[in-house]
């Protein structure tokens, strides 16, 4: 895990937000100054950092550690159904999904 990518990729997100550090942790509930040593990869985060700032901000999880881009946080019909679906709802619409890859596949 590299701190100091990571820590790039806090701070783009706080200056995309136009956030200061010290507004971006206290709607975080961190310290500015950890805040600093995350975006300048001296310090780590732990699980629970990381949900405290996936939870309050549109940043996903997978961003911040691995850079990976994830679906537009832009809303759309088809988000909006998934997003109120339940866990065994969306583990059966995966199944419906499946067969019906399987079926347009062939």
């Amino acid at each position: 895990m590299d701190k100091i990518l990571i820590g790039k990729r806090l701070r783009r997100q706080r200056e995309k937000f136009g956030l200061t550090r010290e507004k971006f942790s206290e709607k975080v509930d961190i310290s500015p100054q950890f805040l600093a040593e995350l975006e300048n990869g001296k310090k780590g985060m732990s699980a629970e950092t990381i949900y405290k700032i996936c939870s309050v901000f549109p940043i996903s999880a997978d961003y911040l550690l691995f850079g990976k881009e994830t679906i537009s946080n832009e809303s759309s019909p088809v988000l909006d159904i998934l997003s109120s679906l339940t866990e065994p709802q969306k583990n059966m619409l995966e199944e419906l999904l499946i067969t019906f890859q399987g079926i347009v596949s062939k």
